[in-house]
């Protein structure tokens, strides 16, 4: 119980207010989302990377983890998909919110409330892997077809992320020793991204459009979101033999809600936008309850 608490309730106390500050004060997430990802967040991944260094074995644990879930639940929303009689904006909307996971301003702030420092440079990783594939992959499928796979692939090379994990690499293939001082005041100020974001999250849910009805087919998609998804992803994690911290952050990854920059990209290409913002929101709401099933496990 001491665990739930101490993860969830500063979370939902942060996103609360930014879901307050969307409603009431209209406040726009986009001067905070470039704040997040283009200072605060590339900063807690250079020092995180600099100061807790990841063995080759732990990211390509992470990396496989991460590949395998994304190829496992498209290959089953295809299978659904064509069974259900799914035409290809719909699937396009299903593929976005079911592969992007939205550890970001959920699963980092999440992990960090939980697991503690020691967890971060596992999570940024992860946070990377997913940005990555946010970008190429994510964009290819929005497009659907109107855009090439190598043109959404260039995209990545926009992420900040990507520039900040190469200068840590960097740091430590050169051998050099950064001022203690230093690496101290940049964590400082790189751990306000998690909690920034989490203000954005509660911001953005708020300007969630909710057009039309519950159909059948959102009711389809919100069970293989928030069901199949954290079960193949927990299946995964203890499948491929990972332990302790890292088993533990690989379960509460399978739990993540969609990413909410899915929404951006499904309303700049058409994908069906008020179905994914039925499955963002859907489980968005849900996957706390995932997260506290498996923070309970954790404590047991």
């Amino acid at each position: 119980m001491t665990l739930l608490l101490q993860a969830l309730l500063p979370f939902f106390g942060l996103a609360g207010a930014g879901y307050l500050l969307g409603r009431l004060r209209h406040s726009d997430p986009a001067p905070l989302t470039d704040l997040c990802l283009y200072v605060l967040m590339p900063l807690l991944l250079f020092v995180s990377l600099v100061r807790n260094p990841l063995s080759g074995g732990e990211a390509a644990l992470i990396l496989g983890w991460f590949a395998l879930l994304v190829a496992l639940v498209s290959g089953l929303v295809l299978v659904v998909g064509r069974l259900a009689g799914w035409d290809r904006a719909n699937r396009s909307s299903v593929l976005l919110s079911t592969t992007n996971l939205n550890v970001g301003s959920f699963g980092v702030p999440v992990v960090l409330f939980a697991l503690g420092d020691q967890a971060l440079s596992q999570v940024m990783l992860l946070f990377v892997y997913s940005n990555i594939a946010a970008g190429s992959i994510g964009v290819y499928i929005a497009a659907a077809g109107r855009q090439t796979l190598l043109q959404a692939l260039t995209s990545v090379f926009r992420l900040p992320l990507i520039y900040a994990v190469g200068l840590a690499l960097l740091v430590h293939g050169l051998d050099l020793s950064l001022p203690p001082a230093l690496l101290a005041s940049g964590e400082a100020i790189g751990k306000a991204g998690p909690l920034v974001s989490v203000v954005v999250l509660g911001i953005q849910l708020a300007n969630i459009p909710l057009r039309g009805q519950f159909t059948a087919t959102l009711a389809g998609c919100l069970t293989l979101r928030c069901l199949a998804v954290p079960a193949l992803g927990i299946g995964l994690a203890l499948g491929l033999g990972a332990e302790g911290q890292l088993l533990h952050l690989l379960l509460l990854g399978a739990c993540l809600p969609s990413a909410i920059n899915t929404l951006l990209l499904a309303v700049r290409f058409d994908t069906r936008p008020e179905l994914l913002g039925g499955i963002l929101l859907g489980s968005t709401l849900s996957s706390p309850i995932a997260i506290a099933a498996v923070l309970a496990w954790m404590e047991s």
